[in-house]
């Protein structure tokens, strides 16, 4: 007998951003700091599910969006409903440019000729001089929902950096913006958080941990083999302020899509709170600054081979 088949179909529906979401500012931009992983896959790359929204910006401007990357270097992402303007391009080349940051997104719902052509040229000089270039991609924003159901956004890049070119230069930039250990060494806030800090990298490296560390934000990314494409995944981040970065959305894989389910659970989650103090909604943690102490060292290594150790564990399995 012939296998039944269901014959019925949702109509895919196409909508006005604003349709959905009626606040640009209120609705849209928070929607997207927390698709950002989203709007990382639809270009190509990997960022944190998390961005910081309304940064600001010299001369009392914001940017809408600060996200991070896999390396720890800085994206920027300006959104607008309708088609872009001079003001929200400018303000975003501007900040990117002031921040060495990785590269800047631009999304709104649709990009005029003139703004792919000059998206187009950036991306021609960034390839030709990365130091001095930014990459840019302009991405088209849509809301679509299947019948009845809730809006969702649709992210589809008109314009990207060349795509062999693009790889070249992001990893070039990538390691222009790491820093020596002597100029890392340089800008602890105290002696107590230099010396926690210097004594949890010191111990750190082995044949399936590494550390690397950023220039922008400064901060040092302790790293363990596990599942993955490149084979490594964050375990934490320090900062220089006593600071540390816990990415709990890694743990469960919103980039990768390889969770590491020793680090999902209510328990695991539970004792972070207690130890950083989180509240339990974070996503991509961050402590208040001088949390690194002499009298937390013990727990926080404690914690950082937790997390390398299910790293490991889960390559395995």
């Amino acid at each position: 007998m012939a296998a039944k088949t269901n014959s019925e179909m949702g109509t895919l529906v196409f909508g006005n951003l604003k349709d959905a979401w009626p606040g640009e500012a209120i609705d849209f931009t928070p929607l997207l700091a927390h698709q950002v992983d989203a709007i990382g896959v639809a270009i190509g790359v990997e960022l944190a599910p998390i961005g910081a929204t309304e940064v600001q910006t010299a001369g009392s401007r914001r940017i809408d969006i600060l996200a991070d990357g896999a390396d720890g270097t800085n994206f920027v992402i300006e959104n607008q409903y309708g088609a872009l303007n001079h003001d929200h391009l400018t303000r975003g080349l501007a900040y990117a440019v002031a921040a060495h940051a990785r590269g800047l997104i631009v999304i709104a719902e649709k990009h005029r000729d003139e703004f792919r052509e000059v998206a187009h040229y950036l991306n021609e000089l960034r390839d030709n001089d990365p130091e001095r270039g930014v990459a840019v991609w302009l991405v088209e924003a849509k809301a679509v929902k299947i019948g009845d159901s809730a809006w969702a956004p649709l992210f589809l890049p008109v314009v990207s950096p060349n795509e062999f070119a693009s790889a070249v230069v992001l990893e070039q930039t990538a390691i222009r913006r790491r820093l020596a250990r002597e100029e890392f060494d340089r800008l602890f806030a105290s002696d107590e958080i230099h010396e926690a800090v210097g004594k949890l990298l010191d111990g750190w490296d082995n044949a399936d941990r590494r550390h690397r560390i950023m220039a922008s934000p400064a901060q040092a990314v302790l790293e363990c083999r596990g599942p993955g494409v490149g084979g490594w995944r964050a375990v934490i981040g320090v900062y220089p302020d006593g600071k540390v970065n816990v990415p709990f959305g890694s743990y469960k894989g919103l980039n990768s899509g390889l969770a590491v389910e020793d680090l999902t659970t209510e328990e695991f989650r539970a004792r972070a709170n207690m130890l950083f103090g989180f509240d339990g909604t974070e996503v991509q943690a961050k402590t208040e600054s001088s949390w690194i102490s002499a009298s937390r060292f013990s727990a926080l290594r404690d914690f950082a081979d937790e997390v390398a150790t299910a790293f490991v564990k889960a390559t395995i399995e």
